[in-house]
């Protein structure tokens, strides 16, 4: 990818691995399943580090709507999302799942958002969702930022502001919320996986990226030092239960750092081939594993041993994934 920063690239896949760890193992360690129970915190990551890279690559080309620029942009989104996306959609359907007409057309079409959570044939395919309707306001979002000028931090405080009021929306804001859940409400702080709510839990993570990337770049001697104690200060913060709500605050922080500070170990680390490979089939990753979950293989009888074989399983099929779909099928031509 033309100036690909390596690094973010590897800290996608790391968050994906997390996310994956999160789906398939729990652990009577409370030390370990601490940080692997907060798993889902990791998708926030994933729509800070989105909306930081699109907003870097796209303030200056949206900083005057034009139709060619944005016909362009939505042209890659679908390229980037689509074809593994309906894909997996069409295998659920026809092998794993017993699927209505309504139900397909929803998932298809990606407004699993607006809709009762038992029409997600996936699980993962609510954050899909609640993306891609960010993509669609994204170049005319990002214009009125910059044509009146609205500051980074006023972003992120909105984002935070949203963030929190997250647990104290109604919860049942989506058509046909007469039918109940199959899925039960999450007990856990801010993971709200549908509904408008999810969509807004997706737009304070945007609001967060894009304000981050807007933010002037403060060069301080050593800034290596702002990447360590920001990811000690995460860490410990997966140790409580309201310090979930500055996570993402934190990762953007890293992420800023990542994408123009020095060199520093965890750059080091990230770029690695191994972790930047694991970037780079992140989101095929991100998509397969859960289907894989859903079968309930049992390969040996030590639990954690099965789940990291289903794991590495699920890395084998999202490199193929990768190599024979994400690579080689595109929608359109840009």
């Amino acid at each position: 990818m033309k100036n690909e920063i390596k690094s973010l690239t590897g800290l996608r896949g790391i968050v994906a691995l997390w996310v994956t760890f999160f789906h398939f193992s729990y652990f009577r360690n409370d030390i370990i399943q601490s940080i692997v129970g907060k798993g889902y915190v990791a998708v926030d990551i994933f729509f800070v580090l989105s909306a930081f890279l699109l907003t870097v690559s796209y303030s200056e080309k949206f900083k005057n709507l034009n139709y060619k620029v944005i016909q362009n942009f939505y042209k890659k989104r679908v390229n980037r999302i689509y074809p593994v996306y309906i894909i997996s959609v069409i295998v659920i359907a026809l092998f794993f799942t017993d699927t209505s007409i309504g139900e397909f057309l929803i998932n298809a079409t990606l407004v699993q958002c607006f809709f009762n959570p038992n029409y997600l044939l996936n699980v993962v395919y609510w954050s899909l969702s609640t993306e891609w309707m960010c993509y669609l306001v994204f170049p005319f979002i990002l214009w009125v930022i910059l044509r009146y000028k609205i500051r980074g931090e006023i972003l992120i405080v909105l984002s935070l502001v949203l963030r929190f009021s997250l647990p104290y929306l109604p919860d049942h804001l989506y058509f046909h919320s007469e039918v109940p859940m199959d899925m039960g409400k999450s007990s856990k702080y801010l993971d709200i996986p549908y509904g408008l709510n999810s969509l807004i839990r997706t737009i304070s993570s945007y609001f967060l990226g894009i304000g981050i990337a807007l933010l002037p770049f403060i060069k301080i001697k050593k800034d290596n030092i702002v990447v360590y104690l920001t990811l000690m200060l995460s860490v410990l913060l997966l140790y409580t239960e309201r310090g979930l709500l500055f996570i993402p605050l934190l990762a953007a922080v890293v992420i800023k750092y990542l994408y123009k500070g020095e060199k520093n170990l965890v750059k080091t680390f990230l770029e690695m081939k191994a972790v930047y490979f694991l970037g780079n089939i992140s989101y095929s990753l991100y998509i397969v594993h859960y289907m894989v979950v859903k079968q309930e293989i049992t390969i040996v009888s030590s639990y954690h041993l099965n789940n990291l074989l289903l794991i590495a399983f699920s890395i084998v099929l999202a490199y193929f994934s990768y190599f024979l779909i994400e690579r080689k099928i595109k929608i359109f031509r840009t």
